[in-house]
């Protein structure tokens, strides 16, 4: 691809075009569609993937309410107790609240995918201590 690349922008910057190319002027149509093609696969492979990521994020941002158990983006656990239009406050422990930014909510945890985590920390535990324990002779 750099190679191409390099190719493509010395045939520009030359005054004298190669002797393998046409004087036709089908040499630049070609390196025009080769540009326009690498402009599009950048398009389609990395801006429109963000972009579509970014409003799902700002949709789950949307969406969050009182009461709601949430993730933030440096992985503090906890549930919204106040919501205003820029700002969050959430209880990370009984009685202990910290401001946040809406942006900085990494995703919305359910109900459900809660009570999953913490079975598996349960059996990851009882699997740990069983381990630990010496073997009867």
């Amino acid at each position: 691809m750099l190679a191409f690349l390099t190719q493509a922008f010395s045939f520009i910057l030359a005054e004298d075009p190669p002797a393998d190319q046409s004087s036709g002027g089908f040499g630049n149509f070609t390196l025009i569609i080769y540009i326009v093609l690498f402009i599009g696969i950048f398009y389609f492979l990395l801006i429109r993937p963000g972009q579509k990521q970014r409003k799902q994020h700002q949709e789950v941002v949307d969406a969050i309410r009182k009461g709601d158990e949430i993730m933030t983006a440096g992985g503090i656990f906890g549930t919204v107790s106040k919501v205003a239009d820029d700002y969050l406050m959430i209880e990370i422990a009984k009685k202990t609240e910290i401001k946040l930014s809406r942006n900085s909510i990494a995703r919305r945890i359910s109900v459900e995918a809660a009570a999953e985590d913490e079975a598996v920390e349960e059996e990851a535990l009882e699997e740990a201590e069983e381990t630990d324990k010496p073997e009867s002779p």
